[in-house]
Protein backbone atom coordinates (compact mmCIF):
# COMPACT_ATOMS: atom_id res chain seq x y z
CA UNK A 1 0.00 0.00 0.00
CA UNK A 2 2.89 2.34 0.76
CA UNK A 3 4.31 1.75 -2.70
CA UNK A 4 0.89 2.28 -4.35
CA UNK A 5 0.40 5.52 -2.42
CA UNK A 6 3.79 6.69 -3.57
CA UNK A 7 2.88 5.99 -7.19
CA UNK A 8 -0.40 7.93 -6.85
CA UNK A 9 1.45 10.92 -5.41
CA UNK A 10 3.75 11.17 -8.42
CA UNK A 11 3.26 13.87 -11.03
CA UNK A 12 1.81 12.10 -14.03
CA UNK A 13 1.41 15.19 -16.18
CA UNK A 14 4.62 14.53 -18.15
CA UNK A 15 4.66 11.11 -19.80
CA UNK A 16 7.97 9.45 -20.62
CA UNK A 17 8.06 6.39 -22.87
CA UNK A 18 10.78 3.85 -22.16
CA UNK A 19 12.19 1.49 -24.77
CA UNK A 20 14.07 -1.76 -24.32
CA UNK A 21 17.77 -1.20 -24.74
CA UNK A 22 17.59 2.50 -23.84
CA UNK A 23 19.07 3.90 -20.63
CA UNK A 24 17.16 5.49 -17.79
CA UNK A 25 18.26 7.56 -14.81
CA UNK A 26 16.46 7.48 -11.49
CA UNK A 27 16.75 7.91 -7.74
CA UNK A 28 16.75 4.97 -5.31
CA UNK A 29 13.57 5.05 -3.21
CA UNK A 30 13.52 1.58 -1.67
CA UNK A 31 15.97 -1.29 -1.08
CA UNK A 32 15.37 -4.91 -0.08
CA UNK A 33 17.67 -7.95 -0.20
CA UNK A 34 15.99 -8.92 -3.49
CA UNK A 35 15.51 -5.70 -5.47
CA UNK A 36 16.05 -1.94 -5.70
CA UNK A 37 13.28 0.51 -6.67
CA UNK A 38 14.04 3.73 -8.56
CA UNK A 39 11.89 6.80 -9.08
CA UNK A 40 12.05 7.55 -12.81
CA UNK A 41 11.04 10.64 -14.81
CA UNK A 42 7.41 10.51 -15.99
CA UNK A 43 5.97 9.32 -12.71
CA UNK A 44 6.92 5.67 -13.04
CA UNK A 45 8.95 3.31 -10.92
CA UNK A 46 11.85 1.19 -12.07
CA UNK A 47 12.92 -2.10 -10.55
CA UNK A 48 16.40 -3.66 -10.52
CA UNK A 49 16.68 -7.24 -9.31
CA UNK A 50 19.71 -8.21 -7.27
CA UNK A 51 20.78 -10.44 -10.16
CA UNK A 52 20.89 -7.43 -12.49
CA UNK A 53 22.85 -5.39 -9.94
CA UNK A 54 25.32 -7.99 -8.67
CA UNK A 55 28.96 -7.28 -9.34
CA UNK A 56 28.38 -3.74 -10.60
CA UNK A 57 27.88 -1.75 -7.40
CA UNK A 58 28.48 -2.63 -3.77
CA UNK A 59 25.81 -2.33 -1.06
CA UNK A 60 27.63 0.75 0.24
CA UNK A 61 27.26 2.43 -3.14
CA UNK A 62 23.49 1.84 -3.35
CA UNK A 63 21.62 3.86 -0.71
CA UNK A 64 18.26 5.65 -0.51
CA UNK A 65 18.64 8.82 -2.57
CA UNK A 66 21.47 7.45 -4.77
CA UNK A 67 21.10 8.36 -8.44
CA UNK A 68 21.63 5.41 -10.78
CA UNK A 69 21.67 4.92 -14.53
CA UNK A 70 20.45 1.56 -15.79
CA UNK A 71 19.45 -0.12 -19.05
CA UNK A 72 15.80 -0.83 -19.79
CA UNK A 73 15.08 -4.55 -20.18
CA UNK A 74 11.28 -4.34 -20.18
CA UNK A 75 9.37 -1.01 -20.47
CA UNK A 76 6.51 -2.40 -18.34
CA UNK A 77 6.08 -5.66 -16.47
CA UNK A 78 2.88 -7.16 -15.02
CA UNK A 79 3.07 -4.76 -12.09
CA UNK A 80 3.51 -1.71 -14.31
CA UNK A 81 7.18 -1.32 -13.34
CA UNK A 82 10.05 -0.55 -15.71
CA UNK A 83 12.48 -3.48 -15.47
CA UNK A 84 16.06 -2.23 -15.37
CA UNK A 85 19.55 -3.72 -15.38
CA UNK A 86 22.73 -2.21 -13.96
CA UNK A 87 24.71 -5.05 -15.53
CA UNK A 88 23.41 -4.30 -19.01
CA UNK A 89 24.05 -0.58 -18.56
CA UNK A 90 27.55 -1.29 -17.34
CA UNK A 91 28.21 -3.50 -20.35
CA UNK A 92 26.78 -0.90 -22.76
CA UNK A 93 29.11 1.70 -21.28
CA UNK A 94 32.02 -0.74 -21.39
CA UNK A 95 31.47 -1.52 -25.10
CA UNK A 96 31.26 2.19 -25.92
CA UNK A 97 34.35 2.79 -23.78
CA UNK A 98 36.26 0.04 -25.59
CA UNK A 99 35.55 1.55 -28.99
CA UNK A 100 36.88 4.91 -27.80
CA UNK A 101 39.92 3.24 -26.23
CA UNK A 102 40.74 1.43 -29.49
CA UNK A 103 40.28 4.54 -31.65
CA UNK A 104 42.45 6.65 -29.35
CA UNK A 105 45.07 3.92 -28.86
CA UNK A 106 44.87 4.19 -25.08
CA UNK A 107 46.44 1.63 -22.75
CA UNK A 108 44.14 -0.08 -20.21
CA UNK A 109 44.54 -2.82 -17.62
CA UNK A 110 42.76 -6.16 -17.83
CA UNK A 111 42.70 -9.02 -15.35
CA UNK A 112 43.45 -12.59 -16.48
CA UNK A 113 40.90 -15.19 -15.36
CA UNK A 114 41.53 -18.13 -17.69
CA UNK A 115 44.18 -19.68 -19.95
CA UNK A 116 43.92 -21.88 -23.00
CA UNK A 117 46.46 -23.14 -25.54
CA UNK A 118 45.84 -20.11 -27.75
CA UNK A 119 46.28 -17.42 -25.14
CA UNK A 120 44.65 -15.77 -22.13
CA UNK A 121 41.10 -14.68 -21.30
CA UNK A 122 40.73 -11.39 -19.43
CA UNK A 123 37.98 -9.18 -18.03
CA UNK A 124 37.57 -5.48 -18.78
CA UNK A 125 34.63 -3.93 -16.88
CA UNK A 126 32.86 -7.27 -16.88
CA UNK A 127 33.47 -7.97 -20.59
CA UNK A 128 35.50 -10.98 -21.71
CA UNK A 129 38.50 -10.24 -23.91
CA UNK A 130 41.11 -12.45 -25.55
CA UNK A 131 44.87 -11.92 -25.35
CA UNK A 132 46.52 -14.24 -27.93
CA UNK A 133 49.90 -15.82 -27.21
CA UNK A 134 51.36 -13.94 -30.17
CA UNK A 135 50.39 -10.64 -28.55
CA UNK A 136 52.27 -11.22 -25.29
CA UNK A 137 55.45 -9.31 -24.52
CA UNK A 138 58.70 -11.33 -24.45
CA UNK A 139 58.78 -11.39 -20.66
CA UNK A 140 55.38 -13.14 -20.52
CA UNK A 141 55.68 -15.26 -23.69
CA UNK A 142 55.60 -19.00 -22.84
CA UNK A 143 58.84 -19.95 -24.59
CA UNK A 144 59.64 -23.67 -24.25
CA UNK A 145 61.97 -26.13 -26.01
CA UNK A 146 60.24 -27.85 -28.91
CA UNK A 147 57.15 -25.61 -28.60
CA UNK A 148 55.39 -28.33 -26.58
CA UNK A 149 51.71 -27.29 -26.35
CA UNK A 150 51.20 -28.80 -22.89
CA UNK A 151 54.18 -26.92 -21.47
CA UNK A 152 52.97 -23.72 -23.14
CA UNK A 153 49.55 -24.19 -21.52
CA UNK A 154 51.14 -24.74 -18.10
CA UNK A 155 53.16 -21.54 -18.42
CA UNK A 156 50.09 -19.56 -19.52
CA UNK A 157 48.19 -20.75 -16.46
CA UNK A 158 50.79 -19.03 -14.27
CA UNK A 159 49.36 -15.68 -15.43
CA UNK A 160 45.85 -16.29 -14.05
CA UNK A 161 44.98 -13.55 -11.54
CA UNK A 162 47.54 -11.09 -12.91
CA UNK A 163 46.80 -7.68 -14.41
CA UNK A 164 48.20 -6.84 -17.85
CA UNK A 165 48.57 -3.44 -19.48
CA UNK A 166 47.17 -3.79 -23.02
CA UNK A 167 45.92 -2.00 -26.10
CA UNK A 168 42.57 -2.94 -27.65
CA UNK A 169 43.15 -4.04 -31.25
CA UNK A 170 39.70 -5.36 -32.20
CA UNK A 171 36.14 -4.80 -30.94
CA UNK A 172 33.14 -6.58 -32.47
CA UNK A 173 30.03 -6.29 -30.30
CA UNK A 174 27.88 -8.25 -32.72
CA UNK A 175 30.02 -11.36 -32.28
CA UNK A 176 31.00 -10.42 -28.73
CA UNK A 177 34.71 -10.54 -29.55
CA UNK A 178 37.32 -8.30 -27.98
CA UNK A 179 41.01 -8.83 -28.76
CA UNK A 180 43.73 -7.09 -26.80
CA UNK A 181 47.51 -6.92 -27.16
CA UNK A 182 50.15 -6.58 -24.47
CA UNK A 183 52.84 -6.29 -27.14
CA UNK A 184 51.12 -3.28 -28.74
CA UNK A 185 51.00 -1.53 -25.37
CA UNK A 186 54.79 -1.61 -25.22
CA UNK A 187 55.52 -1.09 -28.92
CA UNK A 188 56.25 2.63 -28.60
CA UNK A 189 58.84 1.94 -25.94
CA UNK A 190 60.31 -0.89 -28.05
CA UNK A 191 60.61 1.36 -31.12
CA UNK A 192 62.39 4.05 -29.12
CA UNK A 193 64.74 1.50 -27.57
CA UNK A 194 65.71 0.00 -30.94
CA UNK A 195 66.17 3.48 -32.41
CA UNK A 196 68.67 4.46 -29.72
CA UNK A 197 70.46 1.09 -29.45
CA UNK A 198 73.91 0.46 -30.93
CA UNK A 199 76.31 -2.47 -31.13
CA UNK A 200 78.60 -2.27 -28.13
CA UNK A 201 75.97 -0.87 -25.75
CA UNK A 202 75.83 -2.47 -22.32
CA UNK A 203 72.34 -2.85 -20.80
CA UNK A 204 70.70 -4.47 -17.80
CA UNK A 205 67.77 -6.80 -18.36
CA UNK A 206 65.77 -9.78 -17.16
CA UNK A 207 65.93 -13.38 -18.33
CA UNK A 208 62.68 -14.03 -20.25
CA UNK A 209 63.47 -17.45 -21.70
CA UNK A 210 65.85 -20.34 -21.01
CA UNK A 211 66.34 -22.85 -23.82
CA UNK A 212 68.93 -25.42 -24.85
CA UNK A 213 70.58 -23.04 -27.30
CA UNK A 214 70.80 -19.98 -25.04
CA UNK A 215 68.79 -17.47 -23.01
CA UNK A 216 66.51 -14.60 -23.98
CA UNK A 217 66.92 -11.30 -22.18
CA UNK A 218 64.29 -8.52 -22.09
CA UNK A 219 65.05 -4.85 -21.46
CA UNK A 220 63.21 -1.59 -22.16
CA UNK A 221 60.46 -3.32 -24.16
CA UNK A 222 62.72 -5.38 -26.44
CA UNK A 223 64.24 -8.83 -26.30
CA UNK A 224 67.50 -10.34 -27.50
CA UNK A 225 69.20 -13.72 -27.57
CA UNK A 226 72.37 -14.65 -25.73
CA UNK A 227 73.46 -17.71 -27.70
CA UNK A 228 74.95 -20.66 -25.86
CA UNK A 229 78.39 -19.73 -27.17
CA UNK A 230 78.07 -16.19 -25.74
CA UNK A 231 77.16 -17.15 -22.18
CA UNK A 232 80.66 -17.84 -20.89
CA UNK A 233 84.24 -18.11 -22.14
CA UNK A 234 84.20 -21.67 -20.85
CA UNK A 235 81.95 -24.47 -22.09
CA UNK A 236 78.25 -24.26 -21.11
CA UNK A 237 76.25 -27.40 -21.93
CA UNK A 238 72.95 -26.51 -20.22
CA UNK A 239 71.89 -22.85 -19.74
CA UNK A 240 69.18 -23.93 -17.28
CA UNK A 241 71.89 -24.90 -14.79
CA UNK A 242 73.10 -21.31 -14.70
CA UNK A 243 70.01 -19.13 -15.38
CA UNK A 244 66.34 -18.99 -14.38
CA UNK A 245 63.39 -16.90 -15.57
CA UNK A 246 63.43 -13.47 -13.94
CA UNK A 247 67.17 -13.42 -13.24
CA UNK A 248 68.69 -9.95 -13.55
CA UNK A 249 71.62 -9.93 -15.96
CA UNK A 250 73.91 -7.47 -17.71
CA UNK A 251 74.56 -7.96 -21.42
CA UNK A 252 76.36 -6.29 -24.28
CA UNK A 253 74.77 -5.83 -27.71
CA UNK A 254 76.85 -7.60 -30.37
CA UNK A 255 74.42 -7.57 -33.31
CA UNK A 256 71.31 -5.73 -34.56
CA UNK A 257 69.33 -7.08 -37.51
CA UNK A 258 65.98 -5.28 -37.67
CA UNK A 259 64.09 -6.39 -34.56
CA UNK A 260 66.53 -9.26 -33.98
CA UNK A 261 69.10 -8.53 -31.28
CA UNK A 262 72.18 -10.63 -30.53
CA UNK A 263 73.59 -10.26 -27.05
CA UNK A 264 76.58 -11.51 -25.09
CA UNK A 265 77.39 -11.97 -21.43
CA UNK A 266 80.89 -13.38 -21.75
CA UNK A 267 82.19 -10.35 -23.68
CA UNK A 268 81.64 -8.16 -20.63
CA UNK A 269 84.80 -9.77 -19.21
CA UNK A 270 88.27 -10.21 -20.67
CA UNK A 271 88.80 -13.50 -22.47
CA UNK A 272 90.97 -15.59 -20.08
CA UNK A 273 92.32 -17.51 -23.09
CA UNK A 274 94.23 -14.42 -24.17
CA UNK A 275 96.29 -14.60 -21.01
CA UNK A 276 96.99 -18.30 -21.58
CA UNK A 277 98.44 -17.67 -25.05
CA UNK A 278 100.17 -14.40 -24.24
CA UNK A 279 103.61 -16.07 -24.43
CA UNK A 280 102.99 -17.62 -27.86
CA UNK A 281 103.98 -15.87 -31.11
CA UNK A 282 103.54 -16.53 -34.82
CA UNK A 283 106.48 -18.53 -36.21
CA UNK A 284 107.21 -20.11 -32.85
CA UNK A 285 107.91 -23.86 -32.72
CA UNK A 286 105.67 -25.82 -30.35
CA UNK A 287 105.11 -29.45 -29.45
CA UNK A 288 102.32 -31.37 -27.83
CA UNK A 289 100.19 -34.51 -27.77
CA UNK A 290 97.53 -35.54 -30.29
CA UNK A 291 94.03 -35.16 -28.85
CA UNK A 292 91.77 -36.09 -31.77
CA UNK A 293 91.36 -35.71 -35.53
CA UNK A 294 88.44 -35.09 -37.86
CA UNK A 295 87.67 -33.56 -41.27
CA UNK A 296 89.15 -30.24 -40.12
CA UNK A 297 92.48 -31.75 -39.22
CA UNK A 298 94.52 -32.88 -36.25
CA UNK A 299 94.12 -31.28 -32.82
CA UNK A 300 97.09 -31.15 -30.49
CA UNK A 301 97.23 -30.06 -26.87
CA UNK A 302 100.18 -27.73 -26.39
CA UNK A 303 99.54 -26.76 -22.76
CA UNK A 304 96.37 -27.26 -20.66
CA UNK A 305 93.40 -25.38 -22.27
CA UNK A 306 95.49 -24.40 -25.31
CA UNK A 307 95.09 -26.45 -28.47
CA UNK A 308 96.62 -26.26 -31.90
CA UNK A 309 95.17 -27.43 -35.22
CA UNK A 310 96.98 -28.89 -38.22
CA UNK A 311 94.71 -28.62 -41.27
CA UNK A 312 94.04 -31.93 -43.02
CA UNK A 313 95.60 -30.77 -46.30
CA UNK A 314 98.99 -30.90 -44.62
CA UNK A 315 98.77 -34.70 -44.55
CA UNK A 316 99.10 -37.00 -47.52
CA UNK A 317 95.57 -38.42 -47.16
CA UNK A 318 92.24 -37.91 -48.93
CA UNK A 319 90.18 -38.54 -45.80
CA UNK A 320 90.93 -38.09 -42.11
CA UNK A 321 90.09 -41.79 -41.50
CA UNK A 322 93.33 -42.63 -43.36
CA UNK A 323 95.48 -40.83 -40.79
CA UNK A 324 97.85 -43.18 -38.98
CA UNK A 325 97.91 -41.45 -35.63
CA UNK A 326 97.53 -42.43 -32.01
CA UNK A 327 95.94 -40.43 -29.24
CA UNK A 328 98.71 -39.02 -27.05
CA UNK A 329 101.31 -39.24 -29.82
CA UNK A 330 103.90 -36.45 -29.70
CA UNK A 331 103.88 -33.92 -32.55
CA UNK A 332 105.73 -30.74 -33.39
CA UNK A 333 104.62 -27.73 -35.38
CA UNK A 334 105.02 -24.02 -36.07
CA UNK A 335 102.41 -21.41 -35.13
CA UNK A 336 100.97 -19.84 -38.28
CA UNK A 337 98.38 -17.69 -36.49
CA UNK A 338 96.60 -17.25 -33.17
CA UNK A 339 92.84 -17.59 -33.66
CA UNK A 340 91.17 -15.75 -30.77
CA UNK A 341 87.63 -16.39 -32.07
CA UNK A 342 87.94 -20.18 -32.13
CA UNK A 343 90.42 -20.33 -29.21
CA UNK A 344 93.12 -22.29 -30.95
CA UNK A 345 96.52 -21.95 -32.59
CA UNK A 346 96.65 -22.60 -36.32
CA UNK A 347 99.71 -24.79 -36.93
CA UNK A 348 101.80 -25.96 -39.84
CA UNK A 349 103.91 -29.09 -39.75
CA UNK A 350 107.66 -29.09 -39.41
CA UNK A 351 109.35 -31.37 -41.90
CA UNK A 352 110.03 -34.73 -40.34
CA UNK A 353 107.80 -34.09 -37.34
CA UNK A 354 105.60 -37.15 -37.96
CA UNK A 355 105.56 -40.50 -39.67
CA UNK A 356 103.22 -39.04 -42.31
CA UNK A 357 105.76 -36.43 -43.34
CA UNK A 358 108.43 -39.14 -43.67
CA UNK A 359 106.18 -41.22 -45.93
CA UNK A 360 105.43 -38.15 -48.00
CA UNK A 361 109.14 -37.54 -48.53
CA UNK A 362 109.70 -41.17 -49.52
CA UNK A 363 106.91 -40.99 -52.13
CA UNK A 364 108.37 -37.79 -53.49
CA UNK A 365 111.80 -39.38 -53.91
CA UNK A 366 110.30 -42.41 -55.70
CA UNK A 367 108.56 -40.12 -58.19
CA UNK A 368 111.81 -38.28 -58.85
CA UNK A 369 113.56 -41.57 -59.72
Amino acid sequence: MTEMAHLLEKDTTSIVLYKAGASAKGTVIDITPFRVLLELPGGVTGIISRKEAAGVLSDEEVQIGTELEAAVINPENDLGLVVLSLKRASQDMAWADLNSIMEEGRIVKVKIFEANKGGLMAYYKGLRSFLPVSQLTPINYPRVDGADSNQIFQKLQEHIGKEFAVRVINVDRESGKIIVSEKAAHEEQAVNTRKNLSVGDTVKGEVSGVLKYGIFVTFDGVEGLVHLSELDWGHVSDPARHYSLGDKVEVIVIGIDGEKLSLSIKRLTEDPWKEKVSDFKEGQSVSGKVLRWNAQGVYMEIVPDVQGLFSLDQFDVSDYSELKLKEGEEMEGIIESINYDSHRLELKKEEGSTKESTKKEEKKKKKEK
